[in-house]
């Protein structure tokens, strides 16, 4: 059988993600599963490999010497950059069939004058891709936000009913599983408790919840927060849509922070990363678990969409 070809960046060169990278594609278990496409910068990874590269690179810069390990800066924004868009021409061309994608750093992007905040938002706009969601998966359990990188003071006046709609159906059809049992979170403790304690879940989940009944979809109606993970977690629900990032990442990362993997649904090819950052505190002290990024590549792999 033929390996699928796998597009991987190598994120930001000041953190953790060219350790993690060059660690996880000469791992057996990446190596019998599929054939890595690594984009980065050449001069960084020559601090890896002093002798020949020991896995198909495709040069996206050159211009990593001198960077400092460790912090956000200027130079690893562009590095960074240069590599997702690189890769994502790659992927675009039917080259490869995913794009996995190393941690970077949203100060060093911002710092390189990216506009968007993360990977999510510029992989939309470098695709053109109009509707996606961030949908994250931790074993068997999936988990989307409706808001990401937002302050939690603007999650109020941000969140919109058609967001929450083409969330789920994002979210539902990338899955892919029939008859998906989808738990609907509200954004106020106890689910606002008729309003007391907020009116979005009447003004603005539960015209969704309806919207999203007439069209198929299996959910509850807004639940708190609180109690929907532990019945997440028992394997009552399929997915969980959440409001806002921390409602989504808090929990998951507590069920089992290694297992996380980061999926971008809504673009023309599968995407995924490690639910970690950049781990600026021990770059270039070779102390990072590889798990996340494994598992990013192996939900890549075995995606129902990379083999059709």
């Amino acid at each position: 059988m033929v390996k699928p070809r796998i597009a991987i960046t190598l994120g930001d060169p000041a953190g953790i993600s060219y350790e993690i990278v060059c660690r996880t594609v000469t791992s057996l278990a990446v190596k019998r599963v599929c054939s890595p496409v690594v984009f980065g910068d050449e001069e960084v990874l020559k601090h890896y490999f002093t002798k020949k590269i020991p896995f198909e690179f495709v040069e996206s810069s050159n211009i990593g010497h001198s960077l400092k390990i460790g912090s956000p800066s200027k130079k690893a924004g562009l590095i960074a950059l240069c590599a997702i868009e690189k890769a994502v021409s790659y992927c675009m061309s039917g080259k490869a069939k995913a794009l996995v994608t190393a941690p970077v750093s949203k100060e060093s992007l911002k710092l390189a004058d990216v506009k968007y905040p993360g990977h999510t938002e510029l992989l939309a706009a470098l695709t053109k891709s109009k509707k996606v969601a961030m949908l994250m998966a931790c074993g068997k359990m999936h988990g989307v936000m409706v808001t990401r990188h937002i302050p939690i003071s603007k999650i109020h006046k941000t969140l919109k009913t058609r967001d929450i709609i083409d969330t789920v159906r994002l979210s539902v059809d990338f899955i892919g599983k029939k008859n998906i049992k989808v738990a609907l979170c509200a954004l106020n403790p106890h689910a606002g408790d008729n309003s007391i304690l907020g009116s979005e879940e009447e003004k603005i989940i539960m015209p969704s919840y309806k919207i999203l009944l007439k069209q198929g979809i299996n959910l509850t109606k807004p639940l708190p927060a609180d109690s929907v993970w532990l019945k997440a977690k028992s394997g009552s629900f399929d997915l969980v849509c959440t409001m806002y990032h921390d409602q989504l990442m808090t929990p998951l990362k507590c069920i089992n922070a290694s297992k996380i993997v980061n999926i971008t649904a809504g673009l023309p090819f599968i995407r995924t990363s490690p639910g970690h950052g950049t781990a600026f505190d021990i770059a270039g002290k070779n102390k990072a678990d590889i798990t996340p990024m494994i598992e990013s590549i192996l939900y890549a792999v075995n995606h129902k969409i990379v083999n059709t």
